[in-house]
């Protein structure tokens, strides 16, 4: 699959739609208004938080990718993987549907076979949940058991959720005890999707054997970079500095203007939100902002123009910052494409 025109003038319209009807919904005058009681000091101290969380997640591709064989350095890796999330912004249901693009990106860049780029980007994302889910136990429990300020209806809500991301968190332990198990569901689910290409225009079916050989690939990839213990703690720390950062982000656009709510909830609120960007929207693209501003308006005594204003200032911010360095990336790439041919 390839990121075309259209693939980028339907996510940027989309997101340009989204943020019009939020901006609608808080009345642009207070939009305007609230948005200019940001300091400048705390506009750069969002830039900086956002440079810092961008730097950790490169660091976090690289470190997965030297585990999976893949040979590209550090400054490469912050440069792809904002390329690589400029792609989700482009593709539905986010990094679910971007992830073949990434690892043909990863291949194009190093030489090595696609299977090893998306296992590295697999293992990225598993490696990214680590984080949001601790954060989404012990924040959620924190809630559920501590804080009194909450409504009783929201903490309801909350120890459901966490329950169910304990219930998660079973079946990965399962999967990880069981890589055998896991690789024959994994065979059996792309051979199944493979049977349904024939329905598809303009797609061949591939060779079963083509089938195994791909899925032993990425199994086998997946497992050397878990077995390399110190690659996944370096990693798992990357990114719980990169999901802090975002919870930090957040909180300092709240409280400038004038919303005010711990950090700790700040930081509860960031990796639920994102479990929204399954919508079929290019990137998730309003489903994250939308659960961020649900979230804040149950737990917070904000009122509707701030938390609207502080979610899109920041949300603009993720969206927007890979899109400027990946298509430069992407630049980078053809050029080099070019050059060598």
């Amino acid at each position: 699959m390839d990121i075309g025109k259209r693939h980028v003038a339907a996510g940027i319209l989309t997101w340009i739609g989204i943020v019009g009807v939020l901006v609608l919904v808080a009345g642009p005058t207070e939009f305007v208004e609230s948005a200019s009681d940001l300091s400048r000091t705390r506009l750069l101290g969002l830039l900086l938080l956002k440079a810092i969380g961008t730097i950790s997640m490169g660091l976090v591709l690289y470190t997965v990718s030297r585990g999976a064989g893949l040979n590209v350095s550090p400054v490469e890796s912050i440069f792809l993987n904002a390329t690589i999330s400029c792609v989700n912004n482009f593709t539905p249901f986010g990094q679910a549907s971007g992830l073949p693009v990434g690892g043909l990106i990863i291949s194009k860049w190093t030489g090595h076979p696609f299977e090893k780029g998306v296992a590295a980007l697999s293992t990225k994302e598993l490696v990214g949940f680590t984080p949001g889910i601790l954060v989404m136990l012990f924040g959620g429990s924190y809630i559920v058991l501590s804080n009194a300020a909450i409504p009783e209806r929201v903490r309801s809500l909350v120890a459901v959720f966490t329950l169910s991301i304990a219930t998660f968190v079973l079946v990965l332990i399962f999967v990880y005890r069981n890589p055998a198990v896991a690789r024959r569901q994994i065979r059996r689910f792309v051979a199944a999707l493979n049977h349904r290409v024939d329905y598809l225009p303009r797609i061949s079916k591939i060779d079963e054997a083509e089938i195994h050989r791909r899925v032993d690939g990425f199994t086998e990839s997946i497992g050397q970079i878990s077995s390399n213990r110190s690659a996944v703690v370096v990693a798992a720390t990357l990114t719980t500095i990169a999901t802090t950062t975002q919870g930090v982000l957040l909180w300092v656009a709240l409280g400038g203007v004038g919303v005010h709510i711990s950090l700790a909830l700040a930081i509860f609120i960031v990796p639920v939100s994102l479990l929204a960007s399954a919508v079929p929207t290019p990137g998730g693209t309003g489903g994250i902002e939308g659960a961020q501003i649900l979230l804040l308006l149950a737990v917070s005594e904000g009122n509707r123009s701030t938390i609207i204003t502080a979610v899109v200032l920041t949300r603009g911010l993720v969206y927007w910052t890979p899109i400027v360095i990946g298509s430069l990336t992407l630049a980078g790439i053809q050029f080099r494409k070019w050059w060598l041919s």
